[in-house]
């Protein structure tokens, strides 16, 4: 059984890049778990020839609370783990695999591409050129092995490589050699054809090795996903994006296609989160904040199985309280995974006989807790996801300079709402009150300022598929000019409150946010959980429509 807890923010690339398993067993004999902690820093690497040079951004917010866990930034940057996904590893064999056929086809010599000439043009790189030529012609004179030559940029490396192949191809060979992220040029005495080869397959094996370096933690992930265990986390909805997009795949962008690449790769997986939220449990446990969650636990009815660290290994206990430490998080979840296990077998089994029946958590396995989704709690990876209507829900556009407090006000008669926003003139608007749904629609109907539109004819339009007919409730008279006539009064954008300054919202921990029913940020895609409204706005226009949005 594998924990995984990953401590990432997928918006940005991976900085907060802690990994831990965490890995526990039963053991029969002892009646106990046994379980080990693993801590990685993971960053990507950089080589330029095969791998593109990353960029990333930080939130300021997120490194304050690193810095107060005692982040250490030093390892994460000098020795963090590089890493790969398919196509990046696909890419970096392909390219190393036409380096090596050029090589093989100019022979184990100096050779150069000869179609491509290029010499020096400024003064500076003239006299550079002019002092390794009389550098190489020293060493050739002198008893020494080899020749280091000064550290310089790529251009001038591939001068240098021309003028030892016109000049000195006979008498010297020349490689280069990575040292401390930098690329410097070492010249060798003329080597014998048998010392030549087995120089350019030690190459090889060093180009290899670097490739498999680089493939680096990826194979960690590959090596659980080949396993077929259970994997165990807590809201880990998160977790496994990041798990499958860095490590293994690109996301796809069709969500059909996420599911069946999630559960294609993990097919056995269980969200505690999610299992906290039903039945036995839910009556149970009145808030599931995973340090809340583990607090609950410990105490009746509940009772939590003995864990001890396997061997000599590393682990944790729960007398360490390291709250937002990567492994301690992974470690507690594990904790309230078996605790909640054991209950669900508590009707006079023993540990063993509860323990080894994986039957009994079928019912709660690849459902993934979806965070203020009221009407869509979770993704099922492993089956249909509920469709809840949305009938509620409407498409509404409006100028660009209104703002949540501007829709929040225009739908006040008929309670609160939650806003999604899709761009910066139209968003989808959802009633907490369902039942207002049609008065809302027909009240609203009649401006020149927005419009209103149900949310089953938006997604008609947006799958070229025919107008649906209109309720009754929103046929309005038309003029003969073709005009629509209205009889309410219309609805401008001086009627509306004026605008007002919004301070952004910080980004906050899981425990500090978890409750199901919050203002959510605006978002760029058409998702219609329905809780009331928030009041941020981003001004921006990232992403098209969705038209599978439900």
């Amino acid at each position: 059984m594998g924990c995984v807890h990953l401590s990432m923010s997928f918006s940005f690339l991976l900085l907060d890049m802690v990994v831990t398993i965490f890995l526990c067993r039963f053991d029969n004999e002892s009646q106990c778990f046994k379980h080990c902690g693993f801590n990685f820093y993971i960053f990507p690497k950089a080589i330029p020839k095969y791998v593109p040079d990353q960029r990333f951004l930080c939130q300021v917010s997120s490194i304050d609370f690193l810095v107060a866990q005692d982040f250490d930034f030093n390892k994460l940057f000098r020795h963090g783990i590089p890493y790969l996904n398919s196509i990046q590893e696909n890419r970096y064999r392909e390219a190393l695999s036409d380096v090596q056929k050029t090589r093989a086809q100019h022979g184990l010599g100096n050779n150069l591409d000869s179609t491509n000439k290029i010499t020096a043009t400024k003064e500076a790189d003239k006299i550079f050129m002019k002092n390794v030529s009389d550098q190489i012609q020293a060493f050739i004179k002198s008893d020494q092995d080899e020749l280091v030559l000064p550290r310089c940029n790529g251009f001038l490396r591939l001068l240098i490589y021309r003028l030892v192949q016109e000049n000195f191809d006979d008498k010297v060979n020349i490689r280069t050699r990575s040292d401390n992220h930098d690329r410097i040029i070492i010249i060798t005495r003329f080597k014998s054809l048998n010392e030549r080869k087995e120089e350019l397959e030690k190459l090889i094996e060093e180009e290899e090795n670097e490739l498999e370096n680089t493939i680096g933690f990826s194979k960690v992930i590959k090596l659980l996903m080949e396993s077929g265990k259970l994997i165990v986390g807590h809201n880990m909805v998160l977790d496994l994006l990041h798990t499958i997009d860095k490590f293994l795949t690109p996301l796809p962008q069709d969500f059909g296609e996420f599911k069946e690449c999630a559960h294609c790769f993990f097919p056995k997986v269980l969200d505690t989160k999610y299992l906290s939220t039903v039945e036995p449990f839910a009556s149970l446990i009145s808030s599931n904040v995973l340090g809340h969650l583990l607090e609950t636990l410990s105490k009746p009815p509940f009772i939590m199985p003995k864990i001890e660290v396997e061997g000599s290994g590393s682990g944790y206990n729960l007398n360490q309280r390291k709250e937002h430490d990567a492994g301690y998080d992974a470690y507690i979840t594990g904790v309230c995974f078996v605790t909640m296990w054991k209950y669900l077998g508590q009707d006079g089994l023993d540990d063993e006989d509860v323990f080894g029946n994986f039957n009994m958590l079928k019912p709660y396995m690849n459902k993934l807790h979806l965070m203020r989704l009221q009407d869509c709690p979770y993704i099922h990876l492993g089956g249909e996801d509920s469709t809840p209507p949305r009938d509620h829900v409407f498409y509404l556009t409006f100028p660009k300079e209104w703002k949540s407090s501007d829709i929040s006000q225009l739908f006040s008669p008929f309670g609160a709402v939650h806003i999604g926003w899709i761009n910066d003139t139209s968003a989808y608007v959802g009633l907490l009150n369902k039942q207002q749904a049609a008065v809302a629609l027909s009240t609203l109907s009649q401006s020149d300022t927005y419009t209103i539109t149900t949310y089953a004819k938006r997604q008609a339009q947006l799958a070229g598929l025919p107008s649906i007919s209109k309720s009754p409730l929103i046929v309005r008279k038309r003029s003969l000019d073709g005009c629509y006539v209205n009889k309410r009064r219309r609805i401008s954008g001086k009627d509306m409150p004026c605008n007002r300054s919004i301070e952004p919202v910080l980004e906050s921990q899981e425990g500090d946010d978890e409750s199901d029913v919050t203002s959510p940020n605006r978002k760029n895609s058409e998702v219609v959980p329905v809780i009331k409204a928030s009041r941020k706005r981003t001004i921006s226009k990232t992403f098209e429509e969705d038209s599978s949005w439900d």
